[in-house]
């Protein structure tokens, strides 16, 4: 996979959401047929049980594609299954612990669960987009955000608004889950070109 098509900026949270509204509006088509086709995809796989297992490999393929498009790669309609399904056992690990953990942290008097929401807010792109194992991918996303988790806080709390807005009409679900996962990919790639240029200044 290729890095950095696009240049990008230390990310900053305007920086992000400006750079997903450039790209939504560059690939609004595929963006918004994408969503279409995992909405429905997500629907009909809640109807079982085995169905629900597969949902994290479907969130993971998706999730992949956004990258790729923050990233100014081309994006197809529907090729974003292949890249989920071949990562099922590591997608539907993670996702089993990131809901048990984050479910017990918010029955713990609400705001452990917050906390890993955010500290684990970038497990699925490290999955998809680096190879990364599920023990890695939660250890690393924690690296990501331990020195800017105020930070990642205020991106999680704008995101999980423009979700809401986006839910009380449902057509604009249609615009905000894929622009989310747009700022959402920005942000992954940003931080992870600023932490690649630490190291190498160390060096």
């Amino acid at each position: 996979m290729s890095e950095n098509i696009i240049p990008l900026e230390k990310p900053t949270i305007e920086s992000i959401f400006k750079q997903a509204f450039k790209t939504m509006v560059d690939q609004i088509v595929v963006c918004v047929v994408n969503t279409v086709i995992f909405g429905f995809v997500c629907v009909i796989l809640c109807v079982t049980i085995i169905g629900i297992l597969a949902i994290p490999a479907v969130v993971g393929g998706y999730t992949e594609s956004m990258i790729r498009a923050a990233r100014g790669e081309k994006v197809e309609i529907g090729d974003f299954f292949k890249t989920g399904f071949n990562k099922f056992g590591t997608l539907l690990g993670a996702g089993i612990l990131f809901f048990f953990g984050v479910a017990i942290g918010l029955i713990c008097f609400v705001l452990p669960g917050i906390y890993l929401m955010v500290r684990w807010f970038f497990v699925t792109q490290l999955i998809v987009d680096k190879n990364a194992g599920i023990s890695e991918a939660f250890q690393q996303s924690g690296k990501m955000v331990s020195s800017i988790f105020w930070e990642v806080l205020a991106v999680f709390i704008l995101i999980s608004v423009i979700e809401a807005m986006g839910g009380a009409i449902w057509i604009g679900l249609l615009i905000t889950i894929p622009y989310v996962a747009l700022v959402s990919a920005h942000y992954y790639l940003g931080l992870f070109l600023e932490e690649k240029d630490q190291i190498e200044d160390d060096e």
